[in-house]
């Protein structure tokens, strides 16, 4: 428990400057900083157990990134073509997911995870989309009229498929 003190110890501060600078920086930019200095001190302090799935979720989103252009209605930050937010966000994300996974006790560890991650990802998508004002300079319709990831169908089927695949990737590694 000691290594989680360390964590919840450097976050909380990084969470409350991320939110006061959410009101003079783009939230986009803010998020970036915050979610790399948090994979950084997770890595940092767990070291070896985080960062098999950190390399993992890093390759998975990368590849997805390079695949897919993103360019949004407001600042975008790139790395060549690939637009640093969504990397960051996503292999943030996957590593968030898969630490829960591996809290998660008793039967049915896959599909209370799966739904868990589904849950989390339309309310991040809505909270991204209407309260942060993030969009994609796109005109495609939402996921099932639920007013949320509003992209091609490959990547509403990527978005809702990639985090069980990324638990089931990292089991099947033995990644913990």
């Amino acid at each position: 428990m000691k290594k989680l003190e360390k964590v919840i110890k450097f976050t909380v501060p990084l969470l409350i400057f991320a939110i006061i600078s959410a009101f003079f920086i783009n939230i986009k930019l803010v998020i970036i900083s915050f979610f790399s200095l948090l994979l950084l001190i997770g890595y940092i302090i767990y070291k070896e157990k985080i960062g098999q799935e950190l390399i993992v979720a890093f390759l998975i989103s990368i590849a997805w990134c390079s695949y897919y252009f993103y360019e949004y209605t407001t600042f975008n930050l790139f790395m060549g073509k690939i637009n640093l937010f969504p990397l960051i966000a996503f292999t943030f994300g996957l590593v968030f997911l898969r630490e829960i996974y591996e809290k998660i006790k008793g039967k049915y560890k896959f599909i209370k995870i799966s739904l868990f991650y589904v849950i989390c990802l339309f309310i991040v998508e809505y909270i991204g989309y209407y309260l942060l004002n993030i969009k994609l300079i796109s005109s495609f319709p939402s996921l099932l009229n639920l007013g949320i990831i509003h992209a091609p169908l490959i990547m509403k089927i990527f978005y809702v498929f990639i985090g069980p695949v990324y638990i089931l990737i990292t089991d099947y590694l033995k990644v913990k």
